[in-house]
């Protein structure tokens, strides 16, 4: 019997860890990140957390784990993930080392989650702060391949894009 509910357990735990395509494995060297999202033909956006942040567990079990939002993202994007509280080395786009609190801090990123959206040049095009539902992270996703950033701000894009 006890044979009978490790085998209904196991499989459960080992599945249950989502997983996102899209986020890649980094030393932290954003310069060297960058360049192989280039090389790939992806962009690079951050996503800074911290440990026991409801909300950015829920980007992981949610928007993260939405069929639209894993397809249009592994496709475009490369994720790298920043602890606001880390000690870790970060190497900036100009070769700065600063740790990942630093970093943060460095950006004006004191709460999570918040992500935050480059050009192919390294150039910050969008932060966005809190939760953000499946629907408008595919919008945000959009304003950043599709060049908007370059004529409108991310607040009209969504506006204008948005089913309603």
């Amino acid at each position: 019997m006890k044979f009978f509910i490790l085998m209904l357990i196991i499989p459960t735990l080992l599945f249950s860890a989502e997983t996102i395509p899209f986020l890649k494995p980094s030393f932290l060297n954003l310069k060297e990140d960058l360049e192989e999202a280039k090389r790939d033909n992806k962009f690079l956006f951050i996503m800074f957390h911290q440990e026991g942040c409801p909300f950015c567990d829920k980007m992981r079990k949610v928007t993260f784990q939405n069929n639209m939002v894993r397809d249009y993202y592994t496709k475009h994007f490369y994720m790298i993930e920043i602890d606001i509280r880390g000690s870790n080395e970060v190497i900036d786009f100009d070769g700065k080392k600063l740790t990942e609190r630093q970093f943060s801090l460095k950006h004006g990123v004191r709460l999570t989650p918040v992500f935050m959206f480059f050009d192919k040049e390294g150039k910050v095009v969008a932060k966005v702060p809190g939760y953000i539902e499946p629907q408008e992270f595919i919008l945000i996703g959009r304003y950043v391949v599709e060049g908007h950033y370059k004529n409108k701000n991310l607040v009209q894009f969504i506006r204008e894009n948005k089913v309603r």
